[in-house]
């Protein structure tokens, strides 16, 4: 996500925040609590020469080290930042989460005490960009929210392409510099190639 923010913005540091469970250093007993423990903090990575795996490694000991802080309030973030407010730290998120699957029989609605019917879901954010990393268990996939004019498809097609780019440099070229790691399919370079002549 990083990669594919500093090749839109064409910078080498990029922040953006990321959704934390924040249930890993409550007390105990804490499952049994009631209410959304969920928090959003900032992560800031520096997409430069450094090759992929030492970047990789990096990203991982930089969230090992948010982790500890899981429980602080962004707020308290924007203050330690020197980002004066109302200027956000971030516009964008993201978001990996373990998703489960739940099949619901006509035996399980009927035997429900109060008759409940789902009517429909809409997931909201109030960032202009929230990407989600889907993991079902025995698949994967991603979800792009973003705001008015923004193509969501794109966005996670851009997404994917980037991370099979970062894994393959990390199975054949961990050395490569994670700069190099292209966001764009050839697919999407001739799209925007051609809509930049056709603006001509």
């Amino acid at each position: 996500w990083g990669q594919l923010l500093a090749r839109a913005s064409d910078r080498e540091t990029v922040v953006f925040g990321t959704v934390l469970f924040g249930r890993m250093g409550v007390a105990e007993r804490a499952e049994r609590a009631m209410g959304a423990f969920i928090n959003t903090l900032p992560l800031r990575l520096d997409l430069d020469d450094t090759g992929v795996e030492i970047a990789a490694r990096k990203t991982h000991a930089l969230l090992s080290e948010v982790f500890r802080h899981e429980h602080a309030s962004l707020a308290l973030a924007q203050r330690c930042s020197g980002v004066i407010a109302p200027q956000p730290l971030f516009s964008s998120i993201l978001n990996y989460r373990h998703n489960q699957v739940i099949t619901v029989t006509q035996a399980d609605l009927d035997a429900s005490v109060s008759k409940q019917q789902w009517l429909t879901t809409h997931e909201r954010t109030n960032y202009p960009i929230s990407m989600s990393v889907e993991d079902l268990g025995d698949a994967m996939g991603v979800t792009a929210q973003t705001m008015p004019g923004l193509d969501a498809d794109m966005l996670c097609r851009l997404f994917v392409h980037t991370l099979a780019g970062l894994a393959s440099a990390l199975e054949t070229a961990p050395g490569r510099a994670i700069r190099d790691i292209d966001a764009l399919s050839d697919r999407e370079r001739q799209a925007i190639l051609a809509h930049a002549r056709a603006s001509d």
